[in-house]
Parts: structure tokens; sequence; C-alpha cells
């Protein structure tokens, strides 16, 4: 009886087709697994926002740990920006769809930043460039900001943290800016102006120690304008939650310090003050400084109820002016975090433009603005 004919080639086939099919299975495997975790990545980071979200609906600032996240409200923001590419990479829907709601959310809240504003048409009968500068003056020679403060030609800057008063700090200025006051203090608050100053209110001690928004009326021809020159509270400080014994490194003492001494009762009082002068002032007001609080805070909103934002009106971007992290011995270049430095203005002005300036050695960068009124 004749056998059957077997093909070799069939039975060396077999081995092979057998292989490729267990690595497809096992690459499949691979790409399940990496879909399953990061979902569940994505998941918790979701909820987390979602439980973010509720608290600083429900609960507001009142809760220092809410108040305290509203200041990184950007950057708990981009993971989702971040994680979206990657979930259409790995074609993992579940996860592009739940990171979806958060991408609206952060466009909701930050759109219009990027919005081009409209130019002011009409001319205003007068102009004053301002400078607001925390100069941290511990990080950097008073000479360097002298020297870029004379290339600005600036007709008013406030300064905050200088070491004493302006004519200790800055003699050498007084040929550009002939009118100067300020508080006789560390870290106090200091006016260099062009035009004549009067009736100065906060440049003193009292039984509270000094005010942290001291007061002036700059004389622009026959138009008074009040400016009030900041450096609000900063809301950190240990309160006796969790100790930390200081370390040699400034920027880890700050951050624990934030972490876990967060408060602003004294800021947000300094800003209900200053909302309380301007609502009754008969002059313009110009208010511009370190103002410790960021874009999403509810103390930005009390002051916008009577300010205008100088930056937001005029410019468009996140406009952050600190950290400048080049002042803790960093790479040049790093970008700031936060915007806590402005220069706001009533209704009765208009700002013509507002920038931010480059590193001059403060952990700060310097606000700029043109106001016009009349």
């Amino acid at each position: 009886m004749a056998q059957p004919f077997i093909s070799s080639t069939s039975n060396r086939n077999y081995p092979i087709e057998s292989e490729h099919r267990s690595a497809g299975q096992r690459s499949l495997s691979a790409m399940t697994l990496l879909r399953m975790l990061f979902f569940l990545l994505t998941l918790l980071y979701v909820l987390g926002m979602i439980a973010f979200g509720a608290a600083w609906t429900f609960l507001g600032e009142r809760q220092w740990w809410v108040a305290m996240l509203v200041n990184f409200t950007p950057f708990l923001l981009l993971p989702a920006f971040l994680m979206f590419p990657g979930a259409l990479l790995i074609r993992a829907k579940r996860s592009a769809l739940l990171l979806l709601p958060v991408m609206v959310a952060a466009a909701l809240l930050y759109a219009s930043y990027f919005v081009p504003r409209a130019a002011v048409t009409a001319e205003p009968a007068w102009s004053l460039k301002v400078i607001a500068f925390n100069v941290s003056s511990r990080h950097q020679p008073m000479h360097r900001i002298e020297a870029w403060l004379r290339t600005m030609d600036a007709d008013v800057v406030v300064l905050a943290e200088i070491d004493r008063a302006p004519d200790r700090t800055l003699p050498r200025m007084s040929d550009l800016y002939p009118h100067s006051i300020g508080q006789d203090r560390r870290n106090g608050v200091a006016i260099l102006s062009r035009y004549p100053l009067s009736d100065p209110q906060g440049w003193g001690e009292d039984e509270a120690g000094y005010p942290h928004y001291p007061r002036i009326t700059v004389h622009v021809g026959d138009q008074p304008v009040t400016v009030i020159g900041t450096s609000l509270d900063a809301p950190t400080g240990v309160r006796g939650r969790v100790l930390l014994p200081d370390t040699r490194i400034r920027l880890v003492n700050s951050a624990w310090d934030m972490l876990w001494g967060y408060s602003d009762v004294t800021r947000s009082a300094e800003v209900a003050a200053i909302v309380d002068y301007v609502a009754a002032s008969p002059n313009p007001v110009i208010v511009a400084g370190d103002m410790n609080l960021v874009e999403q805070s509810s103390d930005y909103w009390q002051l916008a109820s009577v300010l205008r934002d100088s930056y937001r009106e005029t410019s468009t971007g996140f406009g952050f002016s600190f950290p400048a992290w080049e002042a803790f011995g960093l790479p040049p270049g790093l970008p700031p975090t936060m915007r806590i430095d402005y220069i706001w203005h009533t209704p009765d002005l208009v700002a013509l433009t507002a920038s931010y300036g480059p590193y001059v050695g403060s952990d700060h960068l310097p606000a700029l603005a043109t106001i016009g009124g009349g």
C-alpha cells in the first residue's frame, strides 16, 4: 500500500506560524495592560480634579488647603493636555473621554487670556509710565536695579522689599526722581516720582507695625492721582500644623511653609482695606506692587470689583512674574509659574500698555504699565 505523502515544508512552517501568533498575543496583552494602567491613572487624576472643583465650588477658600491649591490651578489642569495625546496614541478611548471635561474646564477658565485686546483709540490728556518691582534686595545689590531703571524712563516707580528708605537705598536716583518716599525698615515699600508728592499715609510705623499698602498723591500737572504701593502679606508661614527645622535652601523652606502653613487671612484683610479706600477716594487711584495673590483667588476678584487689571486690559497670555528661578541659582530661561505682581487702576483711567520686564536680579519680574487719564 502506498504511504501518504507528508509535506516537510508544512511541518516546518507550523512552528513559525505558532510563534507569530504567540508574539502577537503577547503584544496584544501588553497593550491591553498599558491601556488599563493608563485608564486607572487617568481615572485617579480626573477624580482628584472633580474633588478639587467640588471643594472650590462649595467650600470656597475658607479651607486653607483649597486656597493653597487655587494658586496652582493652571498646573493642576496641565496634565490633562499632556495625557490626552498619549491616550490617542495608545488608542485608550475611555481615557481620552475622561480627560475631555477637564480640558473644557481649562478652556473656559483661560481661553480669554489669549483673546487679542482692542487698542485704545482716544489719546488721553496725560499719561504715567509706572513700574512696580519687588526688588528683593537681599538677592541683588541695588546698583543693578538702578542701572536697569535708568534705561526705562518711568514716571513713577513702586519698589517693594527694599532694605531702607530710598534716600538711603537709592540716593543716586534723585536726578531722575527728585520726589520720593519710603518706609524706613527692612522689606519696606518706596515710591520714586518725577512729579510732586503730597498727602502721605501709612509710611510710618503704628501700633500694628508698618502697613503693607502705604499711599501717596502724585500731582501730574493739575491732576492729583493717588498711588498705593503694595507688598501685601505673603500667605505662608508655619502656623503650627507641621514644623520643619529650617534648611539652608530657602526655596525648600518657602515651599514647606506654603504647604503646611498657608493662611491668607491677613492678606484678605489688607485687600478689603484697599477696596474700601479706593471706593471712597475722590482721586483716580493706581495700585501697584507685589500683591502675593493669583488671578484665580477670591482676593483678586474683590480687587477687580473696584479696579482694572492693566495687564489683562491690554495684554495676552498668563503673564507669570514669580519666581524668577535664576535668583535661586537655577539655569537662566526657566519661566515663572505665578502672576502675583500687578498694576491696577480705577475705571476713570485707562491702561495703554502693560507687560513684564526681564530678570534683573530679583526673584520677581518687574511689572510695567502706561496709564492715561483726562
